[in-house]
């Protein structure tokens, strides 16, 4: 804000202009005037007597952090001019977009990540959420749906009903994320993660019937005994087969974050477009993105809206879904 590194002290006069909200009296340290572009009002050691000629309201302190003695100074200036010292702190460069203030035994403590499913409550509450509607769905659709799906998956090729797979859910703990199975059978690889290779448009190995089901998103309603198991939730980001989170993970910044809550059935990312198919590292930045923003901004009403957009985009349908 008027430094190149905001190393410096800002004042501001109460009135409220620009963007900024704050009429800048100018800047207190060693800087040169005609790369500042601003009033550049002295050195540090000068800056009593620039408050007392200044009359400023408030200053901002934003001195490197190893700079004690500095640091000890302007905090004392202002004590004795009883101006009040904001201190400003780029955490940003931590790769941290929410934050929280505590305070343990007097300090005061920063926390650099905080979601609101950190809160006990919320959790309870979005876990209560979960049970009550994956209740009614087994009672009222699966209750009928799956005996009949599973005898058309019999009917259509050789292998089980169902599939699962390892993935990674809350906290990184490996869960088995089950699904009706839509591809044919290979012998003894009917759940092996290590011959991974994500279905694509027109994949041979898709059933006939596979692809209703992929089309319509109906082989992942299983997923709903995971919720109610507790492995999953009906709104999280979505959980990658482990070969991909492996393959990501190294490559897209803060994606192990995406495993800080439950994942889910369907999520942010996937009613946005994201969906199907991860084609490149962008496109999984954008996903990651997605979920992050999720987990950052939860809230019940949110759930609600991915819930319905989810409803919506299967009746009008999904060219990514195959």
């Amino acid at each position: 804000m008027g430094s190149p590194d905001f190393s410096s002290n800002m004042y501001r006069s109460g009135k409220l202009i620009n963007n900024l909200e704050y009429s800048i009296v100018g800047f207190v340290g060693e800087f040169n005037q005609q790369s500042m572009g601003a009033n550049v009002l002295g050195p540090i050691r000068e800056l009593e007597s620039i408050l007392s000629t200044t009359n400023a309201d408030e200053v901002f302190l934003a001195l490197p952090n190893h700079n004690l003695e500095e640091i000890t100074f302007v905090v004392d200036c202002c004590e004795r001019k009883n101006v009040q010292l904001n201190v400003v702190n780029d955490f940003n460069r931590l790769g941290a977009s929410t934050k929280s203030l505590t305070n343990y035994a007097g300090f005061p403590i920063v926390s650099l990540r905080y979601f609101p499913l950190d809160d006990p409550e919320n959790r309870l509450f979005k876990r209560v959420f979960d049970i009550l509607f994956s209740f009614l769905v087994l009672v009222f659709v699966l209750s009928w749906l799956t005996p009949l799906i599973a005898l058309l998956i019999k009917l259509n090729s050789r292998g089980p009903v169902f599939f699962k797979q390892e993935r990674w859910g809350l906290n990184n703990k490996k869960i088995y994320c089950y699904k009706f199975r839509t591809m044919f059978l290979e012998e003894g690889k009917e759940n092996d993660n290590s011959q991974f290779s994500p279905a694509r448009k027109n994949d041979p190995r898709v059933t006939s019937l596979g692809k209703l089901l992929r089309k319509t998103s109906l082989d992942e309603l299983p997923q709903f005994i995971n919720v109610l198991m507790g492995d999953m939730s009906v709104v999280g980001p979505r959980p990658h087969p482990i070969p991909l989170s492996l393959e990501a993970k190294d490559v897209v910044q803060h994606y192990m974050l995406r495993h800080l809550v439950k994942p889910g059935i369907t999520g942010w990312a996937q009613v946005n477009g994201s969906r199907g198919e991860v084609q490149s590292q962008l496109e999984m930045r954008t996903r990651v993105a997605f979920d992050l923003w999720y987990i950052e901004n939860w809230s019940f009403w949110l759930d609600c809206q991915i819930i319905f957009q989810t409803i919506v985009n299967l009746l009008k349908g999904d060219e990514r879904a195959y």
